[in-house]
């Protein structure tokens, strides 16, 4: 293999659908373009009604045109869209202004093709190569060999490598490009795999996986608050969640769930970040290993590991899944909590992290917010309202001295004069009939971003105590959950321990029995003899 794209277009399979390169018919695909695997969703999903579809693409293309006032006013509402599922007609845009991937295109015009001209690592474009036909193989743009599919892939994740040199390529990130590309072209998808990169999973994909080890760490701790019996057994069996949540978190899900589950994750994940994730998996723990009745079939390592590849459906199943997720109370505070405990034991256990990557931003509104701090908007002194300002520009562009201040008024026992406007080019200075001297326009603004601000704030406040109290009541279900399933534990154990002592009564008896030999016959002899050799079996 050389590296280049014209190695792949030579190499030619005849399984797929792409029928430009293997001149097969078309073959039946499932509504996602899937020809057949453990992710083809045949025709058992419940789809939409039209209307309702309709209506709901409507109020995101409604959404679209005033996307910054959305995000910043009613991001509640965003995420309740969300969580509802964005149509499939408009995921691909809703993915990009989510991640604000689509600005980071718009900045960079011409930046995908020259990373695409460059020659790129021959240690990392050989590897991608050789895992381009692993991902999604039963999916139609991806089953031919050298198909269009591939290339594009080929291209993304060798950007990739150019673009982030320190980071090079991880195999993880194949399938989650791959997943974009299924939605988008080639330049949109790089910028969207980039900020997930950058902002949702920083450190995910670098060399040494500490990231995601640490991580690890804080997903067994919220396990013991969510599933006290699954996080107990795991830890008795000495599994540790390296083991079972990497292709989880890495792969964000998409070669474990359903596909529709899979495309319902993936919206609420761009839009509320990484504490979906960590929701989904506590989920599918949960429903796995939570109860004493799925324990029974996992005694031991080999068998719990087994359960953990091939998990319930009924837990995976689009509808119960989001409504499960939606409904566990982990928050971006909790888990921030915890990532600053598990970074202090890894640091007392291990020392430093050999790499350092930037913050990690819980979803859209929160990279909405850090591009807003970024680029901060004009202040009161920019404004084209301002007149001495204009004066004073206009002065200095003509090549001359700046207009001198005007004079200072002497302090006196009457009232005091409102502020001078000095119109440009006049001598004459009449004082200002609203006697105001902030420059127009600017209070009002100031006054309604102030608004603004107090009122986000008590949004936010009213969220924080919200989500402790749905943190509240859950811990209480669990524990009384918790206490209810002891108490089934040992009554069942109760029931087990009777039965054994009954079979063991029962054994003396016969044992008894034989010892003693038949009994004689009834002679109409001694009476209180009969009845005491009956005493003696019974």
């Amino acid at each position: 293999m050389s590296g280049t794209l014209e190695s792949l277009a030579d190499d030619v399979s005849s399984m797929g659908s792409d029928s430009e390169i293997n001149g097969l018919a078309l073959r039946k695909t499932d509504k996602y373009g899937f020809l057949g695997g453990s992710q083809y969703s045949g025709s058992l999903e419940s789809s939409i009604p039209v209307d309702v579809a309709r209506q709901r693409e409507l109020k995101w293309l409604e959404m679209f045109s005033n996307w910054d006032k959305w995000l910043s006013r009613r991001f509640q509402k965003v995420k309740l869209r969300c969580r509802k599922g964005i149509p499939s007609s408009l995921r691909a845009k809703a993915w990009q202004y989510l991640s604000n991937s689509k600005e980071l295109l718009e900045q960079n015009p011409g930046k995908f093709e020259e990373l695409e001209r460059a020659p790129g690592d021959p240690k990392w474009l050989d590897v991608i190569e050789k895992d381009l036909h692993r991902q999604f193989p039963f999916h139609e743009m991806f089953a031919a060999r050298g198909g269009h599919g591939q290339q594009d892939l080929y291209r993304i994740l060798k950007a990739y490598t150019i673009y982030r040199p320190d980071e090079g390529y991880c195999q993880a990130q194949a399938p989650v490009a791959a997943v974009l590309l299924m939605h988008m072209p080639a330049e949109q998808a790089f910028w969207c795999l980039v900020q997930i990169c950058d902002k949702y999973l920083p450190g995910y994909y670098s060399a040494g996986l500490e990231a995601i080890q640490l991580d690890g760490e804080i997903f067994f701790a919220l396990l013991r608050r969510a599933s006290p019996l699954a996080h107990r057994h795991l830890r008795r069996q000495r599994i540790d969640p390296v083991l079972y949540m990497t292709e989880w978190f890495m792969c964000i899900f998409a070669r474990t769930l359903p596909w529709a589950s899979v495309l319902r994750v993936w919206d609420m994940f761009f839009c509320e970040g990484v504490k979906i994730i960590f929701r989904v998996a506590l989920v599918l723990l949960r429903h796995t290993l939570g109860t004493v009745e799925k324990l029974r079939s996992c005694q031991g390592m080999y068998e719990t590991m087994e359960q953990l590849r091939n998990l319930p459906q009924q837990c995976m199943q689009e509808d119960f899944l989001v409504h499960e997720v939606t409904n566990l109370p982990v928050t971006e505070t909790l888990i921030e909590r915890e990532n600053a405990a598990q970074l202090k034991k890894w640091r007392e256990t291990r020392g430093e992290l050999q790499y350092r990557p930037s913050r990690r931003l819980h979803g859209s509104r929160a990279i909405h917010e850090e591009r807003r701090r970024q680029q901060p908007p004009l202040g009161p002194s920019s404004s084209l309202l301002s007149l001495p300002s204009l004066k004073s520009r206009g002065s200095r562009a003509a090549g001359g001295a700046p207009s001198p201040p005007p004079p200072v008024r002497r302090a006196s026992a009457g009232p005091v004069p409102g502020a001078v406007v000095t119109a440009e080019g006049l001598h004459p200075s009449l004082p200002s009939p609203t006697g105001n001297s902030t420059p127009l326009g600017t209070s009002k603004e100031a006054r309604r971003q102030e608004k603004e601000r107090q009122k986000q704030e008590k949004e936010r406040e009213k969220e924080r105590q919200r989500q402790e109290k749905e943190r509240q009541k859950w811990e209480k279900e669990q524990e009384k959950e918790q206490q209810k399933q002891e108490k089934e534990r040992q009554k069942q154990e109760e029931k087990e321990r009777q039965k054994q002592e009954k079979k063991g009564q029962g054994r003396k008896l016969s044992l008894r029995r034989k010892a003693d030999g038949p009994p004689a016959p009834h002679d109409g002899g001694d009476k209180s003899s009969s009845e005491a050799r009956q005493d003696a079996y019974f």
